[in-house]
């Protein structure tokens, strides 16, 4: 009876197995790769916008293709189709900044497959998804594209404050989408800072601002820039020469006391 079992629920595992084979051979549209960059830097000034496409590689047994149509979506908004007896359309707001002319391939079932922008813009952001199908299979895939908009400024500068204290001060302004500040003393990161945020028509000034517990000693400052999630990373140093800076200070304060003097000598002659 044991045996007989046995045998049965091997004869079970068998048919799955088979079914699961004979459903991957008979595959006829599969999507082999899902090209989306992971970011994309819109260009300030007269810099030219370098291309961004987004590439849907796939495989197709033509003998099945009918019915096939191809689409592009943003965030679950269609914004691209094609089929390949008509022209790609692009739909909502993508409208003028796809390139409708743009082909990968002369294969008739290749030719438009990918997606050309032209002139990103910020809301450009999100989840694309490539969905392609025929009448009888169906298949989608999907990729993050964040694209940014560089800083206008990112300084690193240091100065004295009327109580004595030396402020170390790391700065960005006009980037998208938030980025985040580490700011490096002698190359270890300080957690002792003070930050402040400000966000306008989308996009971010950040400060950090540090006051070093020790500005007698030259000091190694170094502060990085970077957006979650991309490759984008900035990098500023400076080196802070302590003595130095305290010799120029007490050099400054001593020319102001005689300038200070000298007037007031001046005032109480006449």
């Amino acid at each position: 009876m044991n045996t007989q079992r046995r045998w049965s629920g091997c004869g079970l595992l068998f048919k799955i197995g088979f079914i699961l084979l004979l459903a991957e051979v008979s595959q006829c549209l599969r999507i082999t790769n899902l090209d989306v960059p992971q970011s994309y830097i819109i260009a300030r000034g007269d810099e030219p916008p370098e291309d961004l496409v987004l590439d849907c590689e796939y495989e197709l047994d033509v003998a099945t293709a009918k019915g096939f149509v191809l689409k592009w979506k943003h965030n679950d908004l269609q914004i691209y189709q094609w089929i390949p007896s008509k022209k790609p359309i692009a739909f909502t707001s993508f409208k003028g900044h796809v390139d409708l002319e743009y082909s990968v391939s002369d294969d008739r079932f290749q030719k438009y497959r990918a997606l050309k922008l032209t002139n990103p813009m910020a809301n450009f952001t999100g989840n694309y998804s490539c969905a392609v199908q025929t009448y009888d299979e169906n298949e989608v895939r999907s990729a993050h594209l964040q694209i940014i908009v560089p800083e206008v400024e990112f300084n690193l500068t240091y100065h004295r404050e009327s109580n004595g204290s030396t402020v170390v001060q790391c700065a960005v302004s006009d980037i998208s989408p938030k980025p985040e500040l580490a700011l490096f003393i002698d190359e270890s990161e300080t957690k002792e800072v003070v930050l402040t945020e400000d966000h306008v028509q989308g996009s971010y000034d950040v400060v950090l601002q540090h006051v070093l517990t020790d500005d007698s000693k030259d000091t190694a400052i170094h502060c990085q820039l970077s957006i979650p999630g991309t490759n984008y990373t900035k990098k500023r140093e400076k080196m802070f020469h302590g003595a130095a800076f305290r010799a120029n200070i007490s050099t400054l304060q001593a020319l102001l006391y005689a300038l200070a003097a000298a007037v007031l000598s001046s005032t109480i002659r006449y």
